[in-house]
């Protein structure tokens, strides 16, 4: 009995060895996929495997402003239902805009972008002026350096792109991402184009059979603005498709405002002129005898006045007068 109880309890425990190790294995397979697809996420295409070493520190760094990326970035699924335009508009802070504009540039020609606007300049807020020698000033000039950027880069590595570029951010102000879909304008122009090359084969039929030389300068008047509009068409098309495949990102990056003094030179304060005691003598005694003129003028003017004024002075004087006696 203690014989088979031993081999009935060795049987249960492979039984069990067994039951758990597939699971296990799954578990651990599952995990390892899970990280394959993270790396595939990260890792740039093909010919871009020599830049992934020296950017890891920047990839980690992204994740500080998370809210930087956008589904409406990545290409997935759809992508090959639809046509999307997509643009990105972002607007943020930088420690300094030179070094993170050749920053921003290497990061768009690794990825086979290219820059199609930068406009780097310093902007000026206010400026302030001291004295401090009697031919010196000293300017104080508030200013922010500040770069319009522009760049385009495939419509595969947008998102990529933007993961490198927020390591340069100090502080967002703001950003978009667009996607528009222009399937249906894709479609249009393909019908168009199909449309005329139906009509031009129908209008060479009837002109080679026409024998009027006036229906064929027609014809081919009518087929050279035909014609006109395919190429447009075309040339639509083309355009629409170099929008789709390279994605639009328009930065505008600007840092701390700065200040710079210079001493300037300054023509010293020169007393005013100012005239001898002569003639302002004479111009006082001028001046007096004209406001002599002026009150004389004034008294004729306001005679009737004065002589009423007179007239009832004396008579209250009068009457002042006449008052003592009467109560004597």
């Amino acid at each position: 009995m203690k014989t088979m109880s031993k081999i009935y309890l060795l049987a249960l425990a492979i039984a069990l060895a067994q039951g758990c190790g597939p699971s296990s294995k799954e578990k651990q397979s599952e995990e390892s996929a899970k990280m394959d697809m993270v790396a595939n996420e990260a890792a740039p295409p093909d010919g871009l495997a020599g830049s992934v070493s020296t950017d890891v520190k920047e990839q980690t760094d992204s994740t500080t402003m998370p809210f930087v990326f956008s589904s409406a970035s990545k290409i997935g699924k759809i992508d090959s239902i639809k046509k999307f335009i997509r643009t990105v508009d972002i607007k943020f802070k930088v420690k300094n805009v030179e070094k993170s504009t050749y920053k921003i540039e290497d990061i768009t020609h690794r990825f086979d972008g290219f820059v199609t606007y930068t406009h780097l300049n310093a902007r000026i807020n206010y400026t302030e002026s001291f004295r401090v020698r009697e031919d010196s000033l000293l300017q104080r000039v508030h200013f922010v350096v500040e770069n319009n950027i522009t760049v385009r880069v495939p419509k595969k590595l947008l998102d990529t792109t933007l993961k490198q570029i927020v390591s340069q951010i100090d502080f967002l102000d703001y950003r978009i991402i667009k996607a528009e879909d222009v399937s249906y304008d894709a479609l249009k122009n393909r019908m168009h184009q199909k449309r005329f090359n139906r009509y031009q084969e129908r209008i060479t039929k009837t002109t080679d059979k026409s024998n009027k030389t006036n229906a064929v300068v027609n014809a081919e008047n009518g087929l050279y603005e035909k014609e006109a509009d395919a190429d447009q068409s075309v040339l639509d098309d083309m355009i629409l498709n170099d929008k789709v495949e390279y994605s639009t990102v328009q930065l505008y990056i600007y840092q701390d405002e700065k200040i710079k003094e210079n001493t300037v030179f300054s023509q010293p304060n020169t007393p005013s002129f100012k005239t001898s005691f002569g003639k302002e003598f004479v111009h006082s005694v001028k001046f007096g005898w004209e406001l002599i003129e002026e009150i004389i003028l004034v008294l004729i003017k306001i005679w009737p006045l004065i002589l009423i004024g007179f007239g009832v002075y004396f008579l209250i004087k009068r009457m002042i007068r006449r008052k003592p006696s009467a109560q004597e």
